[in-house]
C-alpha cells in the first residue's frame, strides 16, 4: 500500500515536479507502444483510455519531443523531463485509436512499419502465433522442436504455449524459425489466412493521413530478428523498407527499430547497414531512459505495460 502511495504522489503534478528536480537533466524517456485498443478484439494492447490518460499526463507533466531532437538536442529542460513516444509495426489501431489522441494534446511521435504488411494484408509471425494458438479447436499440443505436450485448454494455458512458441522461434536462424512455425500451424490445424482475419494493420493511406505528428521510420520489411538472418538479407529487409516508405510517402525514413530489439537481435554489421541507407537513429527494446551522449544506435525503451497512472509516472522517471 506504501509503494501505490508514493507511486501515486509521483504521478500527481507536485511529487512529479520533486521528483523532476531529482532526474539527470540529460536523460529521456522513450516510450514504446504497440497497439491502442478498444473493449475487445482478438489482440492484446494498451486499451484506448489508458493511452488518453497517459498521453494527457505527458502532456501537463513533460515536453513532447520529436526523433531529431534525440541527435539534435535543443538544450536541457530540468523542470519538464523530455518524452518521445514510438509505436512499433504499424498497426491499424494506431489510425483509429491512438493518432486521434496524439492530435488532440498536439504529441508528436514515430511509427516504425514493418512494409510488407502494410502492402498485402496479413499477421506479422509474432501475432500469426498468438491466433494460431488461440483459435486451434484442439486442447494440448506437442511442440514439434522439442516434443513437449502444453496444454491449450484454457486461456492461461494458451498464454503460456504462445509464450514458450515465441521463445522458441526468436532464438533460431530465420529458415528454422519459418519452418518450425509452419510445422506448428499444422499440429495447430490452424492455419492464419488474410481471408479470414481482419485486416490489422495500417494501409498507405491511413498511413499518410497521420503525416502531421507523425515520423515515419523503418521496421524491415517481413519483421525477421535482423541477426538471425545473412547479411545479405538483412540489408535486403532494410532496402526494400526504405524504399517502399520513400515511395509511398515520399520521404526517405532516418529512423529504425530493430525486430524484437533485444541486444542479441541486432549487431555491429546491422548498425553498419543502417548507416549505410541513411539511417540516424536506432531504437531497441532495452529497457531504461535514453542517456544524452550515449549511442544514437542503440537508443533505449521503456515498456508501456503500466496498470496505473503511478505506475506510468515510475517508467517515465525511470524508477
Amino acid at each position: 500500500m506504501i509503494k501505490q502511495f508514493a507511486k501515486a504522489a509521483l504521478a500527481s503534478a507536485p511529487g512529479w515536479s520533486i521528483a523532476s528536480l531529482l532526474r539527470r537533466r540529460r536523460d529521456v524517456a522513450v516510450l514504446m507502444y504497440h497497439r491502442i485498443v478498444a473493449n475487445g478484439g482478438p489482440f492484446e494492447g494498451t486499451e484506448r483510455g489508458t493511452f488518453r490518460e497517459q498521453m494527457r499526463w505527458i502532456r501537463a507533466n513533460c515536453r513532447p519531443i520529436r526523433p531529431e531532437e534525440l541527435s539534435h538536442p535543443s538544450g536541457p529542460n530540468r523542470t519538464r523531463p523530455e518524452v518521445l513516444v514510438t509505436f512499433d509495426d504499424g498497426y491499424r489501431d494506431y489510425h483509429d485509436n491512438a493518432y486521434p489522441i496524439l492530435e488532440e494534446f498536439r504529441i508528436p511521435s514515430v511509427l516504425f512499419l514493418a512494409t510488407s504488411f502494410i502492402d498485402c494484408p496479413g499477421l506479422i509471425w509474432t501475432d500469426a502465433v498468438g491466433w494460431a494458438v488461440n483459435n486451434s479447436k484442439r486442447k494440448q499440443i506437442e511442440l514439434p522442436w522439442d516434443d513437449a505436450v502444453m496444454s491449450i485448454a484454457d486461456l492461461p494455458a494458451r498464454r503460456r504455449c504462445i509464450s514458450a512458441c515465441k521463445q522458441f522461434l526468436k532464438q533460431v536462424p530465420d529458415a528454422d524459425r519459418l519452418r518450425w512455425q509452419d510445422e506448428l500451424f499444422a499440429r495447430l490445424e490452424a492455419v492464419p489466412d488474410a481471408s479470414v482475419i481482419e485486416r490489422q494493420m495500417l494501409t498507405w493511406d491511413e498511413v499518410r493521413a497521420t503525416h502531421g505528428l507523425t515520423s515515419i521510420g523503418g521496421h524491415t520489411h517481413t519483421h525477421p530478428i535482423l541477426s538471425q538472418v545473412s547479411r545479405e538479407r538483412a540489408d535486403e529487409e532494410i532496402r526494400l523498407c526504405t524504399e517502399r516508405i520513400y515511395a509511398e510517402t515520399g520521404t526517405a525514413p532516418r529512423y529504425f527499430a530493430y525486430p524484437n530489439g533485444r541486444a542479441q537481435d541486432f549487431t555491429q554489421q546491422t548498425r553498419e547497414l543502417l548507416l549505410a541507407r541513411g539511417y540516424e537513429l536506432g531504437f531497441s527494446t532495452i529497457e531504461g531512459l535514453h542517456a544524452r551522449g550515449s549511442d544514437l544506435l542503440a537508443i533505449r525503451r521503456q515498456p508501456t505495460g503500466a496498470r496505473t497512472l503511478g505506475d506510468f509516472a515510475m517508467l517515465v522517471a525511470g524508477r
